[in-house]
């Protein structure tokens, strides 16, 4: 598939150090929203649709999404080696780029694709390509002290396992749409990259989970998920105090958590347990490929 100068071609092993070269440019435009992964750690699963972009054989440009899960994939990496993300060569290699993986990405049965805007500049190219901004995730912080008492102290906290992603993935599932679930692979990575990996039992049945990392002297809420025939009776707030309330005790009071703007009852739950927003808001991207 040939652009302006440029010819995209999937991505292949031969072509690892030349991509990790790019990212690593500090030259390149770049935008990686890769979670709990790095890039090297990333490109080597083979269902991952990568395009490169080639002038003159050397790697000019870059783009990945996640594989589909029911439907559903998030675009998780750009890079730009050009002048300017918004002058004449960039947009030419991010169009041939785009319209390579969205080619893979509907034959892989994808019906909508979505991003995470870190710069402004992405938002720019989003907009310019049929993306719609669909809404905005917003960071809570909290330092303090106090914790709210468990309000379930019936239900049953216990350390969890990698090995136990596949139970936090299906009550992912079923607790959010597509578009924001996360797979088995996605979880088992968070919990190894977890400061605390915690179930929730309510008769010996697991009906919800969280996963929280450790950055310095803050722990971040990555992800707290309830079966939905659970929620609102008190699963996530047990979670939530027992994470607290174990790492109050080794000294460390601040925390964050990402939630979704329009996910209003989150919202309350972080606000119970102290939780104010910073004001970092980042706007979120869809486009519809079906």
């Amino acid at each position: 598939m040939v652009g302006l100068g440029a010819e995209v071609v999937p991505y292949a092993r031969r072509f690892r150090r030349d991509l990790l070269s790019l990212v690593d440019d500090p030259a390149v435009w770049l935008h990686v929203h890769l979670d709990w992964h790095s890039v090297e750690e990333w490109i080597v699963h083979p269902e991952v649709p990568i395009y490169l972009a080639l002038q003159a054989r050397r790697v000019v440009g870059a783009i990945a999404a996640t594989p589909p899960l029911s439907g559903a994939a998030w675009l998780r990496l750009i890079a730009l080696r050009t002048h300017s993300p918004s002058d004449e060569a960039a947009a030419d290699i991010f169009a041939t780029l785009w319209r390579a993986l969205r080619l893979r990405l509907v034959a892989l049965g994808c019906a909508e694709l979505a991003a995470l805007a870190l710069h402004d500049w992405v938002s720019d190219l989003l907009a310019a390509h049929g993306f719609a901004h669909i809404e905005d995730i917003i960071t809570m912080r909290r330092h303090s002290v106090e914790v709210p008492e468990s309000p379930r102290p019936d239900v049953y906290v216990r350390h969890a396992h990698t090995y136990e992603a596949e139970t936090a993935a299906a009550i992912d599932r079923a607790a959010f749409l597509p578009l924001w679930a996360l797979d088995e692979s996605a979880v088992r990575q968070a919990a190894r990259s977890a400061a605390s990996f915690t179930i929730a039992e309510e008769r010996g049945r697991a009906v919800g989970y969280q996963i929280s990392t450790l950055h310095g002297e803050s722990i971040h809420l990555a992800r707290l998920a309830v079966l939905p025939e659970a929620q609102g009776s008190g699963i996530g707030g047990t979670l939530l105090s027992e994470l607290l309330s174990s790492f109050v005790k080794r000294g460390i009071l601040a925390a964050s958590v990402n939630t979704q703007a329009s996910n209003v009852r989150s919202q309350r739950l972080y606000e119970r347990y102290g939780f104010t927003r910073s004001g970092l808001d980042i706007p979120c991207w869809r486009i519809m490929l079906a």
